[in-house]
């Protein structure tokens, strides 16, 4: 099997007991691309993920990377760098700025981390099982993780969607905390018995990405 190509990063803000999803970064049209979460963007008390990226504009782009996420990986100077590497099982010489980030980068004095964004293809069949293994019909799946049903049903039938939405079950699929945010915000539309069963799935899924 191939390894997954790194196309990006997601940035999460880490909590003492929780990981709230900030935004994404990647390539678009040869220009480094940050997009904050909306839900995260709209909310009252949101910090900046740094002076480049003010919670005043919801994109902003740059030719290279941003100062302040380059500060986040170390110096190819410092004597220690090929050890950082190796730890984090890459090549000293490795240059890609989403590997860095988030590897050698992930970790730092603030609070936000970073994870990679892989290029993979989303099947019917990943969605399918995702919805049926948190015990949810598409009503309620939809209603939960705010899609239309209609763009539900037609995903797991196989048709085009947004690249928009994909993304988003890009993020369910395997951030579980992501998706555990998204069902507590929302229980209003689940039974109490439902809740808890896809509650548990969701942090036994989450404690086995640790």
């Amino acid at each position: 099997m191939q390894p997954l190509k790194t196309i990006g990063v997601f940035v999460f803000l880490k909590k003492r007991k929780t990981q709230k999803l900030v935004g994404r970064l990647c390539w678009i049209d040869r220009k480094l691309v940050f997009t904050y979460e909306d839900s995260y963007f709209k909310a009252r008390h949101s910090i900046a993920l740094g002076p480049e990226f003010p919670l005043t504009q919801k994109e902003v782009s740059s030719d290279k990377l941003f100062p302040s996420l380059e500060d986040r990986i170390p110096s190819i100077q410092n004597p220690a760098y090929p050890e950082y590497c190796l730890a984090m099982g890459i090549d000293p010489n490795e240059r890609d700025p989403f590997i860095l980030l988030s590897t050698i980068g992930s970790k730092g004095p603030s609070s936000f981390i970073f994870y990679p964004l892989f290029k993979r293809d989303i099947s019917p069949k990943d969605i399918v099982e995702f919805r049926n293994m948190l015990g949810l019909t598409t009503r309620e799946f939809a209603a939960i993780f705010e899609f239309s049903q209609n763009s539900l049903n037609a995903l797991e039938r196989g048709r085009r969607a947004g690249i928009e939405i994909l993304k988003r079950f890009e993020i369910l699929l395997h951030f579980p905390n992501v998706a555990l945010f998204f069902l507590e915000v929302n229980s209003g539309h689940l039974t109490y018995e439902k809740w808890v069963i896809a509650s548990e799935k969701l942090k036994m899924l989450a404690q086995n990405k640790l």
